[in-house]
């Protein structure tokens, strides 16, 4: 199994870690207020057999994914009192006063076993206040598996103090500008990991995953006109699919893997329309003349689409029925332009771009519009995408600096604002994909 693990891509590498179902001991602990973030300690793991990039890789993800998940503090290395990488006789072994004095209020420690090109890898939560391990895992795989461990254990210890999953090791997908062209590229929620998928030379944007996570539904221009390909993440292989004189952007995957929901441009008019995996035409949704409507997204479900259309005037948010019934506006903020809406996946809230404050800025509503919120309001922001678990937003920004995008992420209600990439030609059009199982 080794050498076929070895051959495969670290995405698939994920399923093949051992988990404990077990907890070591349960607890009363729990994660305050958004007021208040939880004093954490991430040192070195301690290291059983010679030397491995794995003690420190390991903490240094877990530290980034819960600093990341904006309901934790983790605190400076620098100013821990413990030795770096120190070993006990036991899994609870160790001075709980050296992280008591320094404010923790929990401490995550392991031990790193190396086995040739094999890890085992065990891992604790301690609450320092009450001294004791509050949950312990356990991990089998390859050494190059340290990065999905982190995250594994990761979203463990979210589980643990909230009683949710949490998104670490998924990807983000998005266009990053190159040269004059724009290519699509791939990395961790946490923004490490980056690596270029398409080299089309033209423009590659738009993209969307598969429900398997491993397939990307794209916009190119590869062949002068914007049509529909998909490529696979793993081998890059990409698949064109439609070939028509229309112009294809923004689909989307349909409830059975087995069609496309996408805009179709003739002309001055765009309307959504469903395409089968081969790009033959199924059904047309929408049909109003003279209208532009486009950025379809699927509400869980599939019962439901929100897009934007210019129909009232300027371009608005707006849902309707799978069938193309009952359309609804549901962009009421005040704004003449508002558009890039993407319905979460808990089927509470719809995020979109608008006008506002002199530049764009992401809003959140019921979906039916009520209680709009605006979640941003410095530099342009725009592209919303909410996590798998719907307590995130992927986005592009400016972060208020010049002109040039890049990818951040924030919390649902626009707290724990983070910026992942920082390229000086720009990346824009998130998407995010499911959570590795």
């Amino acid at each position: 199994m080794i050498q076929t693990l070895r051959n495969m891509s670290v995405v698939v590498l994920s399923v093949f870690i051992f988990i404990s179902n077990t907890a070591i001991a349960q607890t009363d602990l729990v994660v305050r207020g958004s007021g208040r973030l939880y004093p954490i300690g991430v040192p070195q793991l301690c290291l059983q057999s010679g030397e491995t990039g794995a003690v420190r890789e390991i903490p240094e993800v877990l530290a980034r994914d819960l600093d990341i998940s904006g309901y934790f503090e983790v605190l400076n290395p620098n100013a821990y009192v413990e030795t770096p990488g120190k070993c006990a006789d036991s899994p609870d072994g160790y001075a709980y006063s050296d992280w008591s004095v320094i404010g923790a209020e929990g401490l995550v420690r392991g031990v790193v076993v190396e086995d040739d090109d094999e890890l085992k890898v065990q891992l604790f939560l301690h609450d320092v206040q009450k001294q004791k391990i509050v949950l312990g895992k356990e991990y089998d795989g390859h050494k190059t598996q340290a990065r999905e461990i982190a995250h594994r254990f990761a979203n463990e210890v979210m589980r643990f103090f909230t009683g949710e999953d949490g998104v670490f090791g998924s990807k983000i997908a998005f266009s990053t500008r190159i040269g004059r062209f724009k290519e699509l590229a791939v990395m961790d929620m946490d923004g490490t990991g980056e690596r270029q998928l398409t080299d089309e030379k033209g423009l590659a944007m738009s993209s969307s995953w598969g429900p398997a996570g491993q397939v990307l539904v794209y916009t190119s221009y590869r062949q002068r006109m914007p049509d529909l390909f998909m490529i696979n993440t793993l081998d890059r292989k990409v698949k064109r699919v439609t070939r028509g004189t229309g112009l294809e952007v923004g689909a989307q995957f349909g409830p059975d893997g087995k069609s496309l929901l996408a805009s179709q441009t003739f002309g001055k008019e765009s309307h959504l329309v469903l395409f089968d995996l081969e790009g033959r035409l199924k059904r047309r949704l929408t049909a109003v003349p003279g209208v532009i409507d486009v950025s379809p997204k699927w509400s869980p479900g599939f019962r439901k689409i929100a897009f934007c259309s210019n129909r009232s005037g300027g371009p608005q948010i707006f849902t309707m029925d799978a069938s193309g019934q009952n359309v609804k506006r549901i962009s009421f903020v005040k704004s003449n332009y508002c558009t890039s809406p993407a319905w979460s996946p808990l089927g509470d809230r719809i995020a979109f771009t608008c006008r506002a404050d002199g530049g764009f800025q992401i809003f959140s509503s019921n979906v039916d519009g009520s209680d709009a919120l605006q979640l941003t309001s410095v530099g342009n922001n725009e592209d919303p995408e909410w996590s798998p678990n719907g307590k995130y937003l992927a986005f592009s920004s400016t972060f208020g600096r010049g002109r040039t995008y890049n990818i951040g992420i924030m919390r649902y209600d626009g707290s724990n604002i983070k910026q992942l990439t920082n390229s000086r030609t720009g990346n824009m059009d998130p998407a995010w994909g499911p959570i590795p199982r």
